[in-house]
């Protein structure tokens, strides 16, 4: 009965369009109020531990170093690099739209950054090539769960600090199954744009895409700085994301001249606006755990599981439809931060590589950003292409096929996901 008050009253908020954060927190409080007698400070201070992480600080300036990045001219160029890169393919600008995702995600760490960033250029864009607006805004949608994915990654930082895990092995870890998923959704892409008739701007110019390649050459630069200092032990994840923020600053003021002294306060206050919402969600859901782990539900499901279930894949399938269900309705990060705690004990039971495992559940929640009824990715691309939400729906099935088959090869291979981490 504890347990159907605990889920249930999570739920009943949800439903209730209270904030998700709210809504963890509340539905904690009933359980202690009615089945505890453990003081309610408790509350609090499971909050504060919840973000007591200096690992955790990697987030803010993440979130940060992707609003520098938007307003500093790197979008932008790196957008005009991948045109001149794939735009000559079939279907070419919606290539170009995956492939400067893929860049992009590759410096920020966030879906809905990425969608927002690279979604202002490329949705009108395609438009003007004669892309269908809801089409477009649905590639847009789908290249924008790369963010989370590439590193670095916020929703990579989470699970290292919830499952104990290297930050640095996860999020290496992250690298060849994202270009994985990238190489196969550009192949879907591009026969389903030959079917509709969308072809390439022009061809290919050597010339002309080496010299975009120089006008975005430091922007291409962040992500090596960012890996480049993790992987040579010179910084840590946080102190890394730290630098990148610098450097996009530098980069914005003084390279690009895009950004203006006077602006720095308000795109830097954007930042951390998004941050404090990820923040308070990493709190709630401290607690939220924390009472979770009181009831006994990891021990319980772990029980169950292996009692029932006696292969680590069926078991890795299952927590994989599990968590694609969730993720339509709750957004990536809670539920990374509600589920880690409680799938982790039983994939340790059954052996399974935790940093495989936390991949896994990644991408599975990764493309919950692009499903209704919650796919945050869905409703910046809806804002940022002007399209309502209904019109873009239709146009996802087949992307979304194209994803499911590349994470079914991650979870059949799992060397696709370990090989990067055990080689460095």
């Amino acid at each position: 009965m504890d347990l159907v008050v605990l889920v249930g009253a999570f739920f009943l908020l949800l439903f209730l369009g209270i904030p998700i954060a709210f809504a963890l927190c509340l539905s904690a409080l009933a359980y202690l109020v009615l089945y505890s007698q453990v003081p309610l400070i408790i509350i609090a201070q499971q909050m504060l531990k919840g973000v007591d992480s200096f690992t955790l600080m990697a987030i803010p300036f993440f979130v940060i170093a992707g609003c520098l990045m938007q307003n500093g001219g790197i979008s932008r160029r790196i957008v005009d690099f991948a045109k001149k890169l794939v735009g000559w393919l079939p279907g070419g600008m919606a290539v170009v739209d995956i492939v400067a995702s893929m860049i992009f995600a590759a410096m920020t760490g966030a879906g809905a950054a990425t969608t927002a960033a690279v979604g202002g250029i490329m949705i009108p864009s395609m438009e003007e090539e004669g892309y269908d607006p809801g089409f477009a805004s649905a590639i847009q949608a789908m290249g924008g769960i790369f963010g989370p994915i590439i590193p670095p990654s916020i929703l990579m930082v989470l699970y290292a600090v919830a499952s104990g895990e290297s930050v640095g092995d996860m999020l290496m870890a992250g690298l060849l199954p994202g270009l994985l998923l990238g190489l196969v959704l550009i192949v879907v892409v591009v026969l389903l744009c030959v079917k509709k008739g969308y072809t390439g701007k022009s061809r290919f110019n050597a010339v002309e895409a080496l010299r975009s390649f120089g006008r975005a050459f430091f922007a291409l630069l962040a992500p090596l700085i960012i890996l480049g200092g993790i992987y040579s032990g010179f910084v840590t994840p946080t102190e890394a994301s730290a630098i990148c923020c610098f450097y996009c600053l530098v980069i914005g003021l003084f390279v690009y001249r895009e950004i203006k002294p006077k602006e720095i306060c308000r795109i830097v206050f954007d930042g951390v606006k998004s941050a404090a919402g990820i923040m308070l969600i990493v709190a709630s859901t401290q607690v939220f755990g924390w009472v979770i782990t009181r009831a006994g539900i990891p021990q319980t499901l772990a029980r169950m599981f292996t009692s029932s279930i006696s292969s680590p894949l069926v078991f890795t399938f299952a927590v994989c439809l599990i968590l694609l269900v969730a993720g339509c309705f709750i957004d990536a990060v809670p539920a990374l931060l509600i589920f880690a705690p409680i799938f982790c004990p039983t994939a340790q039971a059954y052996g399974i590589n935790m940093v495989y495992f936390g991949v896994v559940m990644v991408i599975v929640l990764c493309i919950g950003l692009a499903t209704p009824p919650v796919g945050i990715n869905l409703y910046v691309a809806s804002s940022v292409g002007g399209q309502p939400v209904h019109k873009i729906i239709p146009h996802l099935p087949i992307p979304l096929m194209a994803i499911f088959v590349g994470t079914l090869l991650v979870v059949l291979f799992p060397g696709i996901v370990t090989f990067l981490p055990s080689v460095l």
